[in-house]
């Protein structure tokens, strides 16, 4: 392998390391990570299909993850009183999940203290390098998941 592929190689590992390394927890407040990604999809899915709330399939659906591991930490965030589930009158094989006024409160607040960061950081990068950072590194992310499922099927 050529010097300046391996260059690049081990220059995106370290840049993985440095991403991975991000401490976010003081503008999460008490939510982890996934619950600022559920509280994420179910305040934006909620507000813009004008529904009530989200059936869990379609959760694991949009975060890519397993109903399972959607309901396990759904347990987690209802002791919390971040969110409410209730069973479907409809069909009562689903059971949808709602935001408690809690909920929807400490995701306002956190959303409102990472998109300060967010701002923060496209000043310092600059809007257009932000625009085609995104553009690229969703780009990769394709390239890895398209990779990574090629090699695990091996």
């Amino acid at each position: 392998m050529e010097t300046k592929e391996k260059n690049i190689e081990h220059e995106l590992l370290v840049l993985f390391r440095k991403m991975i390394r991000i401490d976010l927890s003081a503008y999460l407040q008490e939510l982890s990570r996934e619950e600022f990604y559920m509280l994420d999809l179910l305040s934006k899915q909620i507000q813009e299909k004008e529904i009530e709330g989200m059936k869990v399939s379609s959760i694991a659906e949009a975060l890519d993850i397993s109903s399972p591991a959607v309901s396990r930490m759904l347990g987690g965030m209802e002791r919390k009183g971040y969110i409410l589930r209730k069973v479907n009158p409809h069909n009562r094989r689903n059971t949808i999940v709602k935001i408690t006024k809690n909920g929807q409160k400490i995701y306002d607040k956190t959303e409102s203290q990472m998109n300060r960061l967010l701002d923060h950081v496209t000043k310092r990068v600059g809007q257009e390098d932000m625009e085609e950072l995104l553009r690229l590194w969703n780009r990769v992310a394709e390239a890895f998941l398209e990779e990574t499922k090629f090699e695990l099927k091996i």
